[in-house]
């Protein structure tokens, strides 16, 4: 496995405590203490993620930057209002911290400033995957106090590190090293990466680098492995067919022949291996497992150059990629602000690498769809028509015993044969689904076609990021649909 194509998942160390502390220095080796011991504990990238109030917040996010931890201020309110709590020398400090956090984030304004705090806390209880709360053990004196963060955390039963500011003992609850592992990372991380990228020095590595690298390998093991259940499913129909019409022949034309015989239990055994192979399912989930992670990866670098993009919905509901999806979205989030891109190249970026380059992907799509269903209906109208006029004709012009070839097709064989071939025709349809996915490419066609010229509109990068949201919900949908079907197929 080669490094750099693999992708660390990130956990995020979200933080809450006191302001007023009697013993700050102690809490602070105990912080830069234990938040080493997580680093070694853990496996991946650890992330802090706090506030950024005088006491507890400013010492966790030094503990953070001191021992290179990435940290992501997380304030109640705007910063320009926040700065209001602080005196000039504290503010000056948290300014200072600030210029390093990894991101600066704020709460949308509201009217009660304690209900702000509040929501800044359970809002960090809520991204965290593990807690650290410098608490006392008391009930909050206000709204928004540590107590009550510290009993969203428990509600939520997320994992969670208690210090207590003047003992500075450290209790662990709920904290176990299965809680941080990834099965589905640590199998994409493992996979051998077949590309012939050059090797990129440590130094000129970053974010955007990195998911590159593990999207192209996953994408490159997803079609290197892509399933094929639903032409095993139709070979299995056609060469059953196939041994049905054999025997067809054999009893209307009167033919015993041992390989006749031979050829008709070879087509029966393909068919039944044929769906043996479909059972194979941990093949199918090992595509699965790179196909989801490919799309996942595509969509972040598809909107890497656009700033705060919302990640879309159906990402962070897909069964077993959390944390891939959490891991991505933070290193775009993360990732220097591209400069030197102006708006107009970011929007032609987006419409050139992601929408154009779908839009031509469906209508190709759509035309293969297409024309493999005109042959496969085709086919079942032929078949069938010529079994309705061979019954008229037989029932019209009744045969001559004395003919012995012709009797043989119209009476016995073909009374047979031609409903079987339809049938296979119509059940070959329905195999492949081909009028809903015919359906289904001209209708995403037809949205991309809408959302580009939206996006052509767009003037400034606030609508651009909300035309960019929408398209990507589309292709989340799409996704979600087809992940689903290929999941769970019918013919598993």
């Amino acid at each position: 496995m080669s490094q750099d194509s693999s992708l660390p998942p990130i956990w995020i160390i979200g933080f809450t405590g006191h302001r007023r502390l009697r013993n700050p220095e102690g809490v602070a080796a105990t912080l830069r203490e234990l938040i080493a011991a997580l680093v070694t504990e853990i496996p991946g990238q650890l992330v802090g993620h706090s506030s950024i109030a005088i006491g507890g917040d400013t010492l966790f996010a030094e503990a953070c930057l001191s021992l290179e931890v990435p940290w992501i201020a997380f304030l109640p309110v705007a910063e320009e209002d926040f700065r209001s709590d602080f005196a000039e020398p504290d503010w000056l400090k948290a300014r200072q911290l600030l210029q390093r956090a990894a991101r600066v984030q704020s709460l949308p304004a509201v009217n009660d400033r304690n209900l702000a705090y509040l929501e800044c806390g359970l809002s960090t209880v809520e991204e965290a995957d593990l807690m650290i709360a410098l608490w006392d053990g008391e009930p909050s004196r206000g709204t928004g106090g540590t107590a009550e963060v510290v009993a969203h955390a428990r509600v939520l039963g997320k994992p969670l590190i208690v210090i207590h500011p003047e003992r500075l003992s450290v209790t662990r609850e709920g904290f176990t090293p299965e809680l941080f592992s990834d099965p589905e990372m640590d199998y994409l991380n493992q996979l051998p990466d077949r590309s012939d990228d050059t090797e990129v020095p440590a130094a000129k590595r970053n974010s955007k680098e990195l998911v590159s690298r593990f999207f192209r390998k996953v994408d490159a093991e997803a079609s290197r492995t892509a399933p094929t259940f639903r032409r095993w499913v139709a070979a299995s129909v056609i060469m059953n067919t196939l041994a049905a019409i054999l025997v067809a022949a054999a009893i209307g034309f009167g033919v015993r022949s041992i390989m006749l015989d031979t050829f008709t239990f070879i087509l029966l055994g393909a068919a039944l291996l044929s769906i043996v192979q479909i059972k194979r399912r941990r093949a199918h989930q090992n595509w699965i497992r790179c196909r989801v992670a490919a799309e996942i990866c595509r969509s972040a670098l598809a909107t890497w150059h656009l700033g705060t993009i919302g990640a879309p919905v159906w990402f962070s509901h897909l069964e077993n990629f959390r944390r891939l999806a959490k891991s991505v979205r933070l290193l775009q989030m993360h990732a220097e602000d591209p400069a030197a891109l102006s708006f107009a190249e970011r929007r032609e970026n987006y419409l050139a690498h992601r929408v154009s380059d779908q839009i031509h992907y469906f209508h190709r799509r759509s035309n293969r769809l297409a024309f493999v269903l005109k042959v496969f209906t085709s086919g079942f109208w032929i078949f069938s028509a010529i079994g309705i006029g061979r019954t008229i004709f037989a029932a019209l012009f009744p045969i001559s015993p004395s003919h012995q070839i012709m009797p043989s097709i119209v009476l016995s064989f073909l009374p047979i044969a031609l409903p079987l071939a339809a049938g296979c025709a119509l059940s070959l349809i329905s195999i492949f689904d081909l009028g809903r996915q015919l359906e289904s490419s001209r209708a995403m066609e037809r949205v991309l076609q809408k959302a580009r010229c939206q996006i052509e509109k767009c003037d400034n990068l606030s609508s651009l990021r909300r035309a960019v949201e929408n398209t990507e919900d589309t292709f989340a949908g799409e996704f979600l649909e087809w992940f689903t079907l290929f999941k769970f197929p019918r013919f598993y």
